[in-house]
């Protein structure tokens, strides 16, 4: 499961109140940028990967978020990893394109299964594919 201590975990919903993304942040890393990035999951790639876009978004004050952020346990992120929808293919591509927050060098990415661990990875992926 999640070492709560290294990373924090969120679920991102639309303004139709929708889950739209779930990620990680790093609040104790070292690095200022790395406590800021937030990593979203990319459930067909079975990976996480850093969002300029929701990082940026989760700088602003709340009310002039596009995004609901909701802090959320481990539990809740295995569950929500099992629902979240695909994004779309223009976010995914805009994710390559930073236009503020990160560099393109600062667009990294943690497999699904380094965060999760095996058996609850396992569990992510086999209730994805019913």
């Amino acid at each position: 499961m999640v070492d709560v201590d290294k990373w924090r975990l969120w679920q991102f919903f639309n303004q139709a109140g929708d889950l739209e993304w779930i990620g990680v942040m790093r609040p104790t890393a070292h690095a200022r940028i790395d406590r800021q990035k937030v990593w979203t999951l990319l459930p067909g790639q079975r990976r996480l990967i850093a969002n300029w876009f929701i990082s940026q978004d989760h700088q602003f004050e709340e009310s002039e978020r596009r995004w609901a952020h909701d802090s959320i346990d481990g539990w809740d992120f295995l569950d929500a990893a099992i629902i979240v929808p695909e994004p779309p293919k223009v976010d995914v591509e805009r994710l390559s394109r930073p236009e503020a927050v990160l560099t393109f060098d600062q667009i990294d990415d943690i497999p699904l299964q380094r965060l999760m661990g095996k058996r609850e990875y396992d569990r992510i992926i086999s209730e994805r594919d019913t």
